[in-house]
């Protein structure tokens, strides 16, 4: 079983912040009001916290390392979403180091549920709100963009 000692320092925090990048890249892929945006965040973080109760204990870990993270408002090394796809992009490059991190250090099986989780993560937020309504009329749930950063980010999820 990967526990958090099979890491650094470094390692760790990278592993630890990810699902705090796939939060903000997977509201970031399609421009909405800022009460829309907000409910994105909101409901990532409560993706991310639904962790905890993953049945492999290190999905668990992290997850609860990451709440502790958000509780504490612990500084993590910002992704500019000024212009989105880069900000998209700089997120789904530092994925693809954790999975880099993961396949050198981790078990196979934990870094496969981790994985999966950041899809999970990734899910709730693109479902979040609806977006391209008319005054609640219409719109997508999943708009095309949203779609198209999924894709990415499962791309960069591969071993």
């Amino acid at each position: 079983m990967t526990t958090r000692e099979d890491f650094d320092a470094a390692e760790w925090d990278l592993i630890v912040a990810a699902p705090r990048w796939v939060v903000a890249a997977a509201s970031a892929a399609q421009r909405d009001v800022s009460y829309r945006t907000d409910l994105e965040i909101e409901m990532g973080m409560v993706a991310s916290a639904r962790g905890q109760q993953d049945p492999n204990p290190f999905v668990a870990e992290v997850a609860r390392e990451t709440v502790r993270a958000f509780a504490a408002r612990d500084v993590i090394e910002a992704v500019d979403f000024q212009d989105p796809q880069a900000g998209i992009d700089a997120v789904l490059e530092r994925v693809r180091k954790v999975v880099a991190v993961l396949a050198a250090k981790a078990d196979p099986n934990d870094a496969y549920d981790y994985r999966k989780w950041l899809v999970r993560i990734a899910d709730v937020v693109i479902r979040a709100a609806k977006s391209n309504d008319f005054i609640g009329l219409g719109g997508e749930i999943v708009t095309e963009s949203e779609r198209h950063f999924r894709d990415r980010l499962v791309l960069a999820l591969q071993p």
